[in-house]
């Protein structure tokens, strides 16, 4: 049967490592695994099974009563299955952390959801993304991504960066996770249809990084629904 694995980044790992208060310089990166189920759900509906990664994570998943769905972290998680499970995978749900690295050397795509710093697209051009949205609370409303580069804060890699400048993280919902989870499948499978508006807005979202950007001319692409829903956080 095909599978897909995935993982929520959580302060639990690094917690595990670190005392706490040295380790929560990076927490604007974590999110919730809930907030995949959806997600999660569409994959089995299809007769796919998802395993759930992570060396120490900071919750079990809620009892769904799908079989398919295999909480691999809480229950059997070892280090031989860390690499072979993500080398065999259909593709990986992650966030870039360490782990979402594994299925890259065995060549398969990744999704990532949740990206953040902006700066940090995945790696090669069968990869899809979509970012968390900054809230300005001084201005009372979202940044555009411009905006975002224009102000340096593709660069924060701190919490208290952005709490000295009174923003808010948002997550991506579980819809939007959903979307780019079957945006992915539907792409292997050859099933996906692109529009002359994605391909537009794809490079129009490029086109914001200049030659000296860390990331200038990145392969992967930001997931077609969550730029349609977002047009105006590209002007």
């Amino acid at each position: 049967n095909w599978f897909i694995c995935f993982h929520a980044r959580d302060g639990a790992y690094l917690e595990s490592l670190f005392r706490k208060n040295e380790v929560n310089y990076n927490g604007y990166r974590d999110w919730d695994i809930k907030s995949s189920l959806s997600a999660i759900k569409y994959i089995t509906s299809l007769n796919g099974y998802a395993i759930r990664m992570g060396a120490v994570v900071e919750k079990e998943l809620p009892n769904l009563e799908n079989k398919k769905i295999i909480d691999y972290a809480c229950k059997y998680r070892t280090d031989f299955g860390d690499i072979y499970l993500p080398s065999k995978c259909k593709f990986f749900l992650g966030d870039g952390c360490g782990l979402n690295l594994i299925p890259k050397i065995f060549n398969k795509p990744v999704v990532w959801v949740n990206l953040i710093p902006l700066k940090y697209p995945p790696l090669t051009k069968e990869d899809i993304f979509i970012l968390k949205k900054i809230w300005s609370i001084p201005e009372n409303r979202l940044l555009t991504f411009q905006e975002i580069i224009n102000r340096g804060i593709v660069d924060y890699e701190f919490n208290e960066l952005y709490e000295n400048d009174k923003l808010k993280i948002i997550n991506n919902s579980s819809q939007e996770i959903e979307d780019v989870v079957k945006e992915m499948n539907e792409r292997l499978d050859g099933t996906w249809i692109t529009t002359k508006e994605d391909e537009e807005l794809q490079q129009k979202f490029k086109l914001l990084f200049d030659k000296n950007s860390h990331c200038y001319q990145f392969p992967s692409r930001i997931g077609a629904k969550f730029l349609r829903e977002n047009k105006n956080l590209l002007e």
